[in-house]
């Protein structure tokens, strides 16, 4: 793919003179390896050129190097676990990528406010366990927490597998600080509950991707932990069942952890490659990851297991597995958590992340599916993702015939496809992984002119030189 064009951050010619100056204030790399790998998000897509790597030590020294480049109108890229897969982490024209890995600190949980304050390298799974270690809970929670960072959580407002409980990672954010593109910091909020004095702003800085500023400390909101819950894995015989299943275990007042939804064809690699044991006895179209907490009585797990009988009575299941141990839960787990690994391990992929409403999703699919074979019948559609809230990873594999200039090159026009089914939809093109890059350009399928406006005005107000990860979200005016 080509970097979409922006004329208004053109590079500067003094880079030597940039980086020197950069080797001043903080640990500066600029050897091949590291531009290489901190140049780049998980999508691979675009090919990584930035100029060095800053590693940032404190908040004065993330002020340096923003007071750095923006004297010398150089651009910035924040980099966090760089887990993201929309390119928004991406450098490929010379910017000064920075990195908050070696601002990882973590304070003492607060028990009594149930918070946490983090600086924003910390990963998310070390943040997990500080929770844990107090008695509390940390909802954020995906398959790369172990590389994730808090910051970058923050900035692309992710969401996860427990999304349909606790919400996305906005719900979590009670203050924030930021260096922001003229060097000063914002203290965004007071953590307290009720705070009425004006515009939130620290909500412009969750899920902005790093173009208002560089997100450097946040306290997050921690939760009593969940009451022990049941692992299920369940097979389908339609994609309307799924959407059964799930109406029918919130008429029963099921509290759900969990829903993932995952059709065949993304659980053939995982059982092939990562030699995985199909739990059910058949192999079904389409299966559903559940996990429900426990009533609050002696008798819970008794009652949540005649509920999914009932289920399965009604023909909307065709069959389960319970997890009986918590190692069998774990297995349960690793079938959905191993399939966006293994289909990058194993395949030329083109993914893409958008959501629509729940009652949707099968109406939805099945006209994209038929649309995209119609236009792509070599190309298999594998499709998984956080039913419970919408939100579904669509991937398209290439065939073994073609090179991958040309599948992209495909795949671009099955986009327009893609975006066009989700306004029919009035669903997002970017659920959860952002806009970055890769939807840039498909942005107006989801917000309005005036939304886009209103955006731009914001980020000209914060960002007058466009130095802060330009040529990501905002598309270009025309």
């Amino acid at each position: 793919m080509q970097y979409p064009s922006d004329s208004s951050s053109e590079l500067p010619t003094n880079s030597a003179n940039i980086i020197a100056t950069l080797s001043a204030v903080c640990e500066t790399r600029t050897e091949s390896d590291f531009r290489e790998n901190y140049g780049r998000d998980w999508l691979r897509d675009y090919k990584p050129e930035p100029l060095c790597i800053c590693f940032p030590r404190s908040v004065g020294e993330v002020q340096a190097v923003v007071r750095i480049c923006r004297d010398a109108r150089h651009p910035i890229v924040p980099s966090g676990g760089r887990t993201g897969l929309a390119g928004g982490a991406t450098a490929t024209r010379g910017e000064v990528v920075l990195s908050l890995e070696k601002m990882n600190r973590i304070s003492a949980v607060n028990r009594q406010e149930r918070t946490v304050t983090v600086e924003a390298g910390a990963t998310t799974e070390l943040v997990q366990r500080a929770a844990e270690e107090a008695g509390l809970f940390l909802p954020i929670d995906f398959a790369s927490k172990g590389s994730s960072q808090i910051g970058g959580n923050i900035a692309t407002n992710a969401g996860g597998v427990r999304v349909i409980r606790w919400g996305m990672t906005r719900s979590h954010v009670a203050k924030l600080s930021a260096v922001l593109a003229d060097g000063s910091v914002l203290r965004c909020g007071h953590g307290l509950v009720k705070d009425q004095a004006g515009y939130d702003l620290k909500q412009l800085f969750i899920g902005s991707e790093g173009t208002l500023g560089i997100i450097t400390e946040a306290t997050l909101r921690l939760v009593t932990p969940p009451q022990p819950a049941v692992r299920v894995w369940a097979g389908l015989e339609r994609l309307s069942d799924a959407a059964s299943l799930l109406a029918f275990c919130r008429e029963k007042g099921v509290t759900l952890e969990l829903f993932e939804l995952v059709q065949r064809a993304a659980l053939e690699p995982v059982l092939s490659f990562k030699q995985k044991r199909d739990p059910l006895s058949r192999s079904f179209p389409v299966y559903v990851l559940l996990e429900a907490e426990l009533p609050a009585r002696a008798d819970g797990r008794e009652v949540l297991e005649s509920i999914l009988a009932e289920a399965f009575e009604r023909e909307i299941v065709q069959d389960m597995v319970v997890a009986e141990s918590l190692t069998q839960a774990q297995e349960l787990l690793s079938l959905r958590e191993l399939i966006s690994e293994t289909l990058s391990s194993h395949f030329t992929i083109h993914k893409n992340d958008v959501s629509v409403a729940t009652t949707d999703i099968p109406p939805f699919l099945d006209e994209l599916i038929a649309r995209a074979q119609s236009l792509e019948p070599s190309f298999t559609p594998a499709v998984f993702g956080h039913m419970g809230d919408g939100n579904l990873h669509i991937n398209f594999l290439k065939p073994s015939d073609i090179t991958d200039e040309e599948f992209f090159s495909r795949c671009h026009h099955l986009d327009s496809e893609l975006f066009s089914c989700v306004e029919r939809y009035r669903g997002s093109v970017a659920a959860e992984h952002g806009v970055g890059l890769l939807k840039r350009d498909f942005l107006s399928y989801t917000r309005s002119p005036e939304e886009i406006a209103v955006m731009r005005a914001i980020k000209q107000a914060l960002d007058p030189l466009n130095i802060m990860n330009p040529g990501k979200v905002i598309p270009p005016a025309s």
